[in-house]
């Protein structure tokens, strides 16, 4: 039960963050790392679900549920105040439904081989989540800071976390056969 309420506390905390940032410079600080928090957090629901031995599909399922909607909330923010192009959070969404959509259909294809190591192992989650940490954290530092210099950092980091993104759904997109499995 709590590696659920920190994930809930996630989305909640990313509502917030997205709510006040620019009202206040003081505020607008504590809020940059406020963002690193919630996507530092996601490793911490993981790992209490797995100590107190809770996990479950309801958990699994709103963990995902929680990256989802974050992930998309800080690039239609990002985009919406102009720091990243508008593509970037459709290409992120659809890329969500899809690897989503496929599999359910499939009855998410076998965690083995290079198909794990690029979307489950620890290093292709960590990867995935310190490019967003990296990436949402500058978006907002240069949002404000208001530099240029910092914009185009960001704009890259954003890129990359793009990129990341869409590399990890790659498995999900190949026939049976291409990913080894009996057909």
């Amino acid at each position: 039960m709590p590696a659920n309420v920190v994930s809930v506390s996630r989305v909640v905390l990313t509502f917030w963050v997205i709510s006040v940032l620019g009202y206040h410079r003081w505020l607008d600080v504590v809020l940059i790392f406020t963002i690193a928090l919630i996507l530092a957090l996601d490793a911490v629901d993981g790992y209490l679900a797995r100590k107190r031995h809770e996990t479950s599909k309801v958990g699994a399922m709103l963990d995902t549920l929680a990256d989802r909607i974050i992930e998309n909330t800080f690039f239609v923010y990002f985009s919406v105040r102009g720091l990243v192009p508008v593509w970037v959070p459709i290409v992120v969404m659809a890329r969500g439904f899809l690897t989503d959509a496929l599999g359910q259909m499939s009855g998410n294809p076998p965690i083995e081989g290079w198909r794990f190591a690029l979307t489950r192992s620890r290093w292709s989650r960590f990867v995935s989540g310190m490019s967003k940490l990296l990436a949402f954290s500058s978006l907002a530092s240069a949002l404000v800071f208001e530099s240029e210099r910092l914009e185009t950092v960001s704009l890259l980091l954003g890129f990359f976390a793009v990129g990341v993104c869409l590399l990890r759904g790659v498995p999900f997109f190949l026939p049976p056969k291409a990913r080894g499995e009996r057909v």
